[in-house]
């Protein structure tokens, strides 16, 4: 094998394995958006039990 030959096969398989990891890195980001949006929704469930709580409690404390 020639010395270009050498170095071309070396950098495709750099290429290979750099492509490898930004497959990971993208599932790994497509992961973490998921989660972060089932955070979000869930905080704003909380949010809203806190509210209603709160609305209950004042209510319940300005009938007596």
């Amino acid at each position: 094998m020639l010395p270009d030959e050498m170095e071309a096969e070396k950098n495709r398989k750099i290429i290979l394995a750099q492509v490898d990891e930004i497959d990971i890195l993208k599932r790994n980001v497509r992961e973490l958006e998921e989660q972060l949006r089932d955070a979000r929704i869930r905080n704003a469930e909380l949010i809203k039990q806190g509210f209603n709580l709160i609305k209950e409690d004042l209510e319940c404390n300005h009938k007596t």
